[in-house]
């Protein structure tokens, strides 16, 4: 296999796709936290960035694995790409992985990180057991987006902020369940996308668990409350702050409206289906005005 060719099917079990608009998702908790810009440009900072990032793509390339006999019937994209690789090399890679983790956050435990340390493994759990038997918790109906929502969307900013804080000050807790909340609100749209697809292989998500209207209606009350993002930034608006904030609802408005939009159709499969892949649209227009706010709140 040539190296092109590699790299295009390592990228697709990695949904590099989304991990574009995940850059947030790791700074935003360190930017809150610090007092001086120059901090971000610390090792520990890159460190905990590298490990984020590693631990996604662990998530996702682990998800690709356990998925394959699925995503032949219904994602042939993903499992073309797995079969490509070939499923020995995907596990070489998992394992290649799973050791530069481990590494990683040994280096924040010796440096003496220790809940930066403990969240980051408490990550890597849900990372394993979202997808793989016997918890395999996608499938478990309640309790499935829990990984995704806590892992994903919570943890990191709470890791992050653990770099150089130990107070969790109301401000900063109503930021993380605004942002874990909003993101996990688009993401219940694209759950929403694979409800027959899920049915038929036994996993059961919250659109089996509550229906698909309810579900969606959750999600657009969920991406509202994205808008608790905004209390970090109430008690100190310059003009730069304020052009951050203002983009920011101009795109949670938008997607929140999009949301709604699903929420209220006939047929709620086919237009989660397709609105699911504007999901990145959502998170590029929500997550990256909030980390130039983080940024400008410091001019």
């Amino acid at each position: 296999m040539e190296v092109k060719e590699f790299i295009s099917n390592f990228l697709t079990i990695s949904r590099a796709n989304i991990q574009i608009a995940s850059f947030p998702t790791a700074a935003l908790g360190i930017l809150l936290a610090i007092e001086n810009l120059t901090l971000f440009l610390s090792p520990s900072v890159w460190v905990f960035i590298l490990l984020f990032f590693l631990t996604l793509t662990f998530a996702c390339n682990l998800n690709s694995y356990a998925d394959l006999k699925v995503d032949e019937k219904y994602k042939r994209y993903l499992s073309e790409a797995v079969k490509k690789l070939g499923k020995r090399n995907v596990k070489l890679i998992l394992i290649l992985e799973s050791v530069l983790i481990f590494l990683l956050v040994s280096y924040l435990l010796i440096k003496g990180f220790v809940l930066t340390f403990l969240l980051s493994c408490l990550g890597f759990f849900f990372a394993v057991s979202y997808s793989v038997e016997p918890l395999r918790i996608k499938k478990r109906g309640f309790w499935s987006p829990f990984p995704v929502w806590i892992g994903l969307y919570t943890l990191p900013l709470l890791a992050g902020w653990f770099l150089f804080r130990s107070d969790l000050p109301l401000p900063f807790l109503l930021f993380v369940i605004g942002y874990a909340c909003m993101n996990e609100g688009f993401t219940l749209v694209n759950t929403c996308e694979d409800y027959s697809e899920d049915k038929k292989e036994g996993i059961k998500t919250w659109a089996h668990v509550f229906g698909l209207r309810k579900t969606l209606h959750l999600a657009f009350i969920f991406s509202l409350l994205g808008i608790l993002c905004l209390a970090p930034f109430l008690s100190k608006l310059p003009t730069f702050t304020v052009i951050g904030t203002l983009i920011f609802l101009l795109g949670l408005f938008y997607a929140s409206k999009e949301v709604y939009r699903v929420s209220q159709g006939k047929n709620l499969e086919r237009l989660a289906k397709k609105f699911a892949p504007k999901m990145r649209i959502w998170f590029m227009l929500t997550r990256y005005p909030l980390l130039l706010t983080a940024v400008l709140y410091f001019l």
